[in-house]
């Protein structure tokens, strides 16, 4: 007969779930050798403590898999007090939850072990479940309500995102990586950095606004961790001015896109203004304009050659399709392309057109 004892530990940092498992499995005899006995687990649970008051032990998954499919998958409430297993190679899993995507007031806590079972013969093990997310907690400092009328913060993750309002109060739980921080106030996007989690780490990111003038300001994020869980210091300055990560929905706009010369693969917005001409920087010249290029601003009045950018059309489809000779009804469109920020003729260039452009309206 096999004994299984589930114990609930909350004394050590971090919090753990320590589950003892003894097997004391006793086989049948067998009329063929070849024939594989039988084993019989008895399931015992023993909780002492909780880790948060709705999760039980009661409330685990237990899964045990012999290398091909699952012999055994259900709560360990729902499991009869003694199951009978052929002697092999087997792998234990408990969790308390599946999680796929970032939740609130959800941590989970898992272990997985691997057990062979050998017939006439008792083993003992023991499977710790330690928390398998991070949570994060966001306060205001008092200065955003007097500052800002409407402001809230969205922390996003390959796996989805969750949306802090101020009255928002609950730990919420992503999987391990890296999350960014996106706030929002009075209806300005702040790209606010990232937040790199591992499992168990819990994190109170403050939110603090700072104004070096009414019309300059520089936001910082003050994030401190509990160190009942994870000891270690982040900082995080949020910049008005630094956009999120580059990406087909999140272009640089010229200005930006000046800024980041030397940056390669990244998407760039802007309005055509004209196009350079065989020798000077008179963009805005249609008489002298080449069919070699084509020059992008913020502004479809920008005249200087300092706030622009000279995309090099190459020789193939993008010359063909974009040059301003052929096509100069394309004249202030704005347009998305892909390509690296490299110098054209002396000024800040967009070079290597890859992929697809769209006109934006």
């Amino acid at each position: 007969m096999s004994a299984l004892t589930i114990i609930k530990n909350n004394k050590m940092k971090p919090k753990f779930l320590l589950l003892i498992l003894s097997f004391s499995v006793m086989y049948a005899c067998s009329e063929t050798p070849d024939k594989k006995g039988t084993g019989y687990l008895t399931l015992n649970i023993n909780q002492s403590t909780d880790l948060k008051a709705d999760i039980g032990i009661e409330d685990f998954f237990l899964r045990i898999n012999n290398g091909r499919t699952d012999v055994i998958h259900d709560r360990i409430s729902r499991l009869p007090s003694e199951i009978a297993l052929p002697e092999g190679v087997y792998s234990i899993e408990a969790y308390s939850m599946e999680f796929s995507e970032p939740k609130f007031e959800e941590p989970f806590y898992s272990g997985k072990i691997t057990v062979e079972i050998e017939a006439d013969e008792t083993k003992e093990v023991s499977l710790v479940c330690i928390q398998g997310n991070a949570g994060i907690k966001v306060v205001w400092s008092d200065e955003f309500p007097i500052l800002y009328s409407t402001y809230y913060v969205q922390i996003e993750s390959n796996e989805g995102y969750l949306h802090y309002s101020p009255s928002e109060v609950r730990t919420g739980y992503f999987l391990p990586g890296t999350v960014s921080v996106i706030i929002q106030a009075d209806g300005f996007t702040i790209y606010g950095g990232t937040i790199s989690l591992a499992a168990r780490d819990l994190v109170t990111a403050t939110l603090r606004p700072k104004y070096e003038s009414a019309q300059s300001g520089i936001f910082s994020i003050d994030i401190s961790i509990n160190q009942t869980v994870t000891e270690r210091d982040v900082t995080v300055i949020v910049d008005p001015d630094n956009p999120p990560p580059n990406s087909e929905t999140t272009p640089y706009n010229i200005a930006q896109a000046i800024e980041r010369q030397g940056e390669n693969g990244v998407w760039v917005s802007g309005y055509i203004v004209g196009a350079k001409p065989s020798s000077g920087y008179y963009f805005f010249n249609q008489e002298i304009w080449q069919a070699t290029n084509i020059v992008l601003a913020d502004d479809i009045t920008e005249t200087s050659d300092g706030k622009v950018i000279f995309v090099e059309l190459g020789s193939g489809a993008f010359r063909t399709n974009l040059n301003l000779i052929d096509h100069p009804v394309f004249l202030h469109r704005k347009i998305l392309l892909k390509g690296n920020l490299l110098a054209y003729q002396s000024r800040a260039g967009l070079r290597d057109l890859t992929g697809n452009f769209s006109f934006q309206e």
